[in-house]
């Protein structure tokens, strides 16, 4: 691991946000090193300004918590506040230095309010890709524009992250799910003639239709049956129970790797921890703080048998364990930002790790489409059965 070659890059970065008069965001994959980057903007500002106050703004408690052992490794703590935006953007703060975390999520309609509550004079965004589809990173890049990127190909070439496989494996639905499949993509294709939507912006131009009041009461329909229609057949095959013993059979193969599986709905995660046994435990928002941070622990230590945690959404971001190596993704989307930040998951560098990251996948169904579009440019092995699956 060329460590030293990593610093020279965040040195480089640090010198470009003083440039830019400290206002800036790094795009930067997972592994980079983000938040220590930011550190040592910190303490380059600290060293001019040793009473300056930093607020370091994040979308997670995981996140939080990261933080804080970072400022507080660093000694730099005593000068810094971290809150989690959900609490930051409908208090009043006034810092020297506003560091943002994981910026893209703050394009939502509340979240954005930050930027107004927070009275600061730099402001330092990090985030894997800014890019959103409602267009609000415009709106995000005005506060705090790029500075500098570093993608997963310079990072991978530089071995900061670990070498790594992508897997896309076949799993064809039950045969009572294609039924069910069926009947909502032909409602869909329906509803999607008879009020002409197509291409990229069609969910988009839906929902906007079903709020505008001046519609026809047809249209509104169309556009009613058109939402419903695109999330039942996406439901359908992104919890397809013909996954849970291809997952059990993929940890059977890699009986001795710490895995995490990202699934779709709280249902299917609590349904493979319920199939697995006592080495899963399912992570989501229905369980509490301490019992998420129980289930963490337990993933963490080896001395536990829990190495599979079943996932929704909750470890897209902000989770750290190096050692862990397999990721499956039971349902994935179009979004090239959870690809990125779920692969970020798993290629944490550890010298000699090889991970493997496998995309379960229905045929014949939206899930193909949502592979090409997030695995743009990826080099991804397609195939159809476990025993395929090398390393």
């Amino acid at each position: 691991m060329t460590t030293s070659s990593r610093t020279s890059r965040q040195i480089e970065i640090v010198q470009k946000f003083a440039d830019n008069k400290g206002r800036g965001t790094l795009l930067a994959a997972t592994g980079f090193g983000k938040t220590y980057t930011a550190i040592m903007v910190i303490l380059r500002l600290l060293k001019a300004r040793p009473k300056a106050k930093v607020l370091v703004v994040v979308p997670t408690i995981n996140l939080k918590n990261q933080w804080n052992k970072g400022l507080i490794r660093h000694k730099v703590a005593k000068n810094c506040e971290v809150v989690v935006i959900n609490t930051a953007y409908k208090n009043t703060y006034k810092c020297d230095l506003l560091i943002c975390d994981e910026l893209h999520s703050y394009g939502a309609e509340q979240f954005i309010k930050v930027f107004e509550t927070v009275s600061y004079e730099f402001i330092f965004g990090l985030t894997a890709t800014i890019e959103r589809a409602d267009g609000m990173h415009e709106v995000l890049l005005e506060y705090a524009p790029v500075i500098d990127s570093v993608p997963i190909e310079e990072c991978h070439e530089n071995g900061w992250v670990s070498n790594y496989l992508v897997y896309n494996l076949e799993v064809p639905m039950l045969d009572d799910e294609k039924v069910e499949y069926k009947k909502a993509n032909n409602k869909f294709k329906y509803a999607a003639s008879r009020i002409g939507f197509g291409g990229a912006d069609s969910f988009k131009n839906a929902q906007m239709l079903l709020k505008d009041s001046n519609a026809s009461p047809e249209s509104r329909a169309m556009a009613a049956i058109y939402y419903s229609s695109m999330r039942k057949r996406g439901d359908i095959c992104k919890n397809s129970k013909a996954k849970i013993p291809v997952i059990k059979q993929l940890l059977e193969k890699f009986k001795d790797r710490k895995a995490l599986l990202f699934s779709a709905s709280t249902d299917f995660a609590d349904s493979v921890q319920e199939e697995l046994g006592d080495i899963c435990l399912s992570f989501h928002s229905k369980r509490t703080k301490k019992d998420q941070a129980t289930i963490l622990k337990k993933f963490k230590d080896n001395r536990t048998k829990q190495r599979v945690i079943s996932s929704v959404k909750a470890l897209n971001a902000g989770f750290d364990v190096p050692d862990c190596s397999l990721g499956i993704v039971a349902a994935g989307n179009s979004r090239k930002l959870d690809n990125i930040q779920r692969t970020g998951r798993i290629i944490r560098y550890v010298p000699g790790k090889t991970a493997v990251i496998i995309n379960l996948y229905a045929p014949d169904t939206q899930e193909v489409s949502w592979l090409n579009k997030r695995q743009e440019g990826q080099d991804v092995r397609w195939v159809n059965s476990v025993e395929e699956i090398t390393v």
